[in-house]
C-alpha cells in the first residue's frame, strides 16, 4: 500500500479526479482523525499497519493530510469493512483515544457518485492549509522583525560557550533538539519522540544557535530550509562554537549536493523527509554523548531515557 504524506491534499484531489474520469467504481474512505486529539506517539504507524492488515488490496493508497485526516482509495472497502477496520484498530489505541472512535468518525464514498462532495472536501482542506501557512509566515516574520538582527558569535556569552562540554557531560538527562520550521514536520517529530525522549523544538536558525548554546544538546536535528538562515550556515556557526557537536540534517530536498555539503561541513548524517520514527531513533542512539550517558546509567543500574 502506498502512503502519501507530502502535499497529500493536492495529490489526493488530483487522484480523485483521475479516478472519477477513469475508475469511478473505486471507493474512498475518509477518516476524520482531525476531530480527536492524538495522544499516542506512534498512532499513525498503528493506523497504517491496521489498514494494511484489514484491506485485501495491495493497490490501495493512503493519503495522510496535514490536519491528521486520512483518506484511503481502494477497490474493496464496504460499510462492513469500515466496521471491521475500527474493530481491529480500537484495541491497539490508548484508552483515552479508543473512546473517541465513533461511527461518525469515518465516511465511505463511491468516487463516481460522490466526486462533487469529495472535491469540495479536498478544496476546503487545500484552502485551510494555505491560510494556516500564511498565518505561520506572518507570525514568523513578526518574530524576526522583533529581533531584527543577525546572531553574531560575538554576542554569545563566552561563559556559556566555554561551559558547553562540561554542562553536557555532567547532565544526566538526555537533551534532544530539533530545528524545523514546517508545522507538519514538527508534528511528526513530536509524535515520534515525545513518549521516548525529552525534546526541544526551535523553528528558526537564529533561535537555534542561542538555544544550542544554552541547552548543550546531545544531538541536534537541523533542517536545511529555515526561514532566516540557511541550515548549512547554521551548521557552520554551531561548529565554530562546538566542534564536537553531533548534528544530523534533514530536508525534503534530499539531492546529492545537499547531502555532500552537509557531510563536508561536519554533519553526522542526513535524513530525507518524510522521516520515520525508526530513522530518528537510529541516529539518536548513535550519538556518542547519549551512548556515554546510557553507559554511565547502566553502570549505576538505572538506564536513562
Amino acid at each position: 500500500m502506498q502512503v502519501i504524506t507530502e502535499n497529500a491534499e493536492k495529490q489526493l484531489l488530483q487522484e480523485l479526479k483521475r479516478c472519477w474520469e477513469n475508475a469511478p467504481s473505486l471507493r474512498c474512505l475518509h477518516i476524520k482523525f482531525s476531530q480527536i486529539k492524538q495522544s499516542s506517539a506512534d498512532w499513525f504507524r498503528q493506523v497504517v499497519e491496521t489498514i494494511r492488515r484489514s484491506l485485501d488490496d495491495p493497490a490501495a493508497t493512503l493519503f495522510f493530510c496535514q490536519d491528521n485526516d486520512v483518506f484511503i482509495l481502494t477497490r474493496f472497502m464496504t460499510s462492513k469493512g469500515v466496521d471491521d477496520f475500527f474493530a481491529h484498530l480500537s484495541p491497539k489505541l490508548e484508552p483515552a483515544l479508543r473512546a473517541t472512535i465513533t461511527p461518525g468518525l469515518a465516511s465511505l464514498f463511491e468516487i463516481g457518485v460522490d466526486w462533487p462532495k469529495l472535491r469540495t472536501v479536498c478544496e476546503n482542506k487545500i484552502e485551510n492549509q494555505r491560510i494556516n501557512k500564511e498565518h505561520e509566515r506572518a507570525r514568523r516574520q513578526k518574530r524576526l522583525s522583533q529581533s531584527n538582527r543577525k546572531i553574531s558569535l560575538d554576542t554569545i556569552s563566552k561563559d556559556l560557550v566555554c561551559s558547553l562540554h562540561r554542562r553536557r557531560a555532567q547532565r544526566s538527562a538526555l537533551e534532544i533538539m530539533v530545528v524545523e520550521d514546517d508545522i507538519f514536520s514538527q508534528k511528526l517529530v513530536k509524535n515520534a519522540l515525545k513518549d521516548e525522549y525529552p525534546l526541544t523544538m526551535t523553528s528558526d536558525g537564529q533561535g537555534a544557535i542561542m538555544s544550542y548554546v544554552n541547552r548543550a544538546p546531545d544531538i541536534l536535528f537541523l533542517d536545511i530550509g529555515l526561514p532566516d538562515i540557511n541550515g548549512h550556515e547554521v551548521l557552520k556557526k554551531l561548529f565554530a562554537l562546538d566542534p564536537d557537536a553531533y548534528v544530523v540534517m534533514f530536508s525534503g530536498n534530499g539531492d546529492k549536493e545537499n547531502v555532500m555539503k552537509a557531510i563536508e561541513l561536519g554533519a553526522k548524517g542526513f535524513i530525507g523527509k518524510p522521516f520515520t520514527q525508526e530513522k530518528l531513533i537510529q541516529y539518536i542512539q548513535k550519538s556518542p554523548f547519549i551512548q556515554e550517558k546510557q553507559n554511565r546509567e547502566r553502570a549505576d543500574g538505572n538506564l536513562v531515557r
